[in-house]
């Protein structure tokens, strides 16, 4: 296998993933996760783990964020915000968090690769990223397995939502490793 020849395929299909209306997009998130008093991230498998990367670089930023399951997350309250990864929009512990959320009065915002599911019905806002696979409702081929390009987007559109926040921030990349862990 020639993967010289692959990665060509691959570059291009997670830019085809990507939100249609990608500058809109990102405002759109950057606007609610600044308007937040707390941020609270949750996914589920390997999207959970973008959605944990994702809540590292807003750590980095300095903001107060928290990871759903984590033994030190507090109680989720009016002008939080709860920020959500997940492709099929029909996991059930998200869909329960998410009502959890809703419940304690914290805004939602879903990033997610279903434009129509019962997550995109309980959130305020929404950031569509297409997906390829077999949770897609188009059948397309995908040179990945399963739901690699869905996670690969998000995770190069949650990177650029934080280059957007760091710019109107005014933070630094030294201000950024200042607040990266030295207990390693």
């Amino acid at each position: 296998m020639d993967f010289e020849d692959i990665l060509p395929g691959i570059l291009e299909e997670i830019a085809s993933l990507m939100p249609q209306n990608l500058n809109e997009s990102i405002d759109v998130a950057v606007s609610e996760i600044l308007m937040a008093e707390r941020l609270f991230l949750f996914g589920m498998g390997r999207t959970g783990l973008i959605m944990k990367a994702f809540a590292m670089r807003l750590m980095h930023l300095g903001m107060k964020v928290h990871f759903v399951g984590d033994v030190t997350t507090p109680s989720i309250r009016v002008g939080d915000l709860f920020l959500v990864g997940t492709a099929s929009g029909e996991t059930p512990s998200i869909i329960h968090s998410c009502n959890r959320s809703r419940k304690a009065g914290s805004r939602i915002l879903s990033l997610t690769g279903t434009e129509e599911s019962t997550v995109t019905s309980l959130s305020d806002r929404v950031v569509h990223i297409g997906i390829k696979g077999k949770k897609s409702r188009e059948k397309v081929n995908s040179l990945q397995p399963m739901g690699n390009g869905f996670q690969q987007a998000l995770l190069i559109l949650t990177d650029m939502i934080i280059i957007d926040l760091k710019e109107k921030m005014g933070i630094s990349t030294r201000e950024m490793f200042y607040n990266h862990t030295n207990l390693e």
